[in-house]
Formats: C-alpha cells, structure tokens, sequence
C-alpha cells in the first residue's frame, strides 16, 4: 500500500492524530507532500515528529514553504526575507526562538541567529527533500507539473508552485498525479489529478490517501 499525505504547515497534533489512524505496515510506503513548516503553531514539533518516526520507506517531498525557509536561510536578501515571513515563516520563528529573542531575529543578520536555533538535523532533513516521487502508476509532487513537458523534465519552479495552469489545462496527465499545495475543501477522487491539501491550518482537515483503493483518511487540528 501506499499513503500519501497532504500539507501540514505546523499542525502537529493533527499529524499524529493522522498518523494513529492510519493502519501502516512495514512494506508500505509513505508520501509526504511537503509544506511541514509555516502558518501552524508548531513546524519545529512537525520536523522533531517526523525524524524520530521516519521509516526507510517513508518519502518526504520539498514544498515551497520548505524552498522559501531554505531560500532565506542560505542566501538572506530583503526580498526572500519578506517573503517568507510574510508567508507563514513568522509562525516558524515562534516555534524555534524564544518569545525574547524574536526580535533579534528579524533584523540584520537574523538567518545566522536563527540557524543557531535550528537543529543541525532539521537543516539537513530540508535539504536533503526532493522534488517528486514516481511509482509505475503514480506520480507525487508538492503543486502539480506542466503538462507541456514529459515527467522527467518538470521544473522545480513548476513542482513547488504551479497552481492554474496545471489544475485547469484538461489535457490527460501520463500518470495519476497526487499534490497538495492549492487547498480545497473537499477532495475530488474521480480524475486523473488528486489534491490532498485540505486545509488543515485554515480549520479544516489534514488529509491522507491510501492507494490504490483511494481511501481517505483524515484530522483536524483542534
């Protein structure tokens, strides 16, 4: 079996409560979406959850949340600083640095500071991500691909951002594709693109899928 899991942007009970329910076994294989960090209450809890339990068989993809911490942490500029903060990364700070400290952390030199806060371990999880994960029938990504290119030329920009040109282009996809990245309230399992991003920080659901019986799982938050 395979499971694959929607963002979860800093909501840790909601993971675990996911987690508890789904009925995992050894040989199967976990697909995370990307997005664990930003907008949550908790991204460092996320991160801590995910390396203590991680599993040979468990794959976790990069989301743009994940591209724009990175971004800001290895080469800081005005811009990817607002960026990201502006996107969630202020909730990430809160959960790394303490309440006294936060300031420092927003001013001149803040991603060295804020790297001491970091595990080692955190930061090497974020850079070791990959982009996708490719099975004989399926294909996961954090936000869809560009159906003008074959699946092994897809675009990073593509796979971490893409919204409409990839949910709305009705040409066929080679592969049923299964992405997060544009929350939706419910999920559509009937075409040949399934997102799995239900919004959990906004209140609603954190969602996960087995396939290939395409059964759904899912949590609130609160």
């Amino acid at each position: 079996m395979i499971y694959a899991i929607g963002d979860i942007h800093g909501c840790l009970k909601a993971l675990k409560d996911l987690m508890g329910q789904l009925p995992l076994k050894e040989e199967d294989d976990v697909v995370f979406l990307g997005d664990y960090v930003d907008r949550g209450p908790d991204s460092k809890g996320v991160l801590d959850y995910l390396l203590e339990r991680r599993k040979p068989k468990w794959h976790f993809l990069r989301g743009n949340h994940e591209q724009m911490m990175l971004d800001w942490l290895g080469t800081p500029n005005p811009l990817a600083a607002s960026n990201w903060l502006l996107n969630g990364g202020h909730q990430t700070l809160q959960s790394y640095v303490p309440k006294e400290k936060l300031d420092e952390v927003r001013g001149e030199g803040a991603h060295v500071l804020l790297q001491s806060y970091i595990p080692p371990a955190h930061v090497e999880f974020l850079n070791a991500l990959v982009y996708t994960h490719e099975t004989p029938d399926y294909f996961f990504c954090h936000a869809g691909i560009n159906l003008d290119y074959p699946l092994n030329a897809q675009q990073p920009d593509d796979l971490l951002w893409i919204r409409r040109k990839f949910i709305q282009d009705p040409r066929p996809t080679p592969k049923l594709v299964i992405y997060g990245h544009t929350p939706v309230e419910t999920v559509d399992l009937t075409g040949d693109r399934i997102d799995l991003d239900t919004g959990c920080v906004y209140g609603n659901y954190l969602t996960a899928m087995q396939l290939p019986h395409r059964i759904l799982y899912q949590s609130k938050q609160s």
